[in-house]
């Protein structure tokens, strides 16, 4: 993995993260949030994966992809979308 696409997931992580706990705390409901946040996130990059039969984009299904979809969620898939697109170009 590149240098600056590893810094691209990093950084979509870490804000997808903060998104998760500001809004896990405004709802008074923590855990719940951030087990949805990680089940969406990993529904997220299996239908990524899924519909790249279609539109030819793949996301690689490795310990990054997996924790940082696990952790920041829908965010970090739609991160790791855009700069997919971007470093194909």
């Amino acid at each position: 993995m590149s240098g600056m696409f590893r810094f691209g997931v990093i950084a979509s992580v870490a804000i997808g993260c903060l998104i998760i706990i500001v809004s896990a705390f405004k709802t008074k409901r923590l855990f719940s949030c951030i087990f949805l946040s990680a089940l969406q996130g990993i529904a997220a990059i299996f239908a990524v994966n899924a519909s790249g039969l279609i539109t030819g984009l793949h996301l690689p299904l490795n310990g990054y992809t997996i924790a940082s979809s696990v952790i920041g969620g829908t965010p970090a898939v739609i991160g790791m979308v855009v700069m997919e697109i971007i470093f194909l170009l």
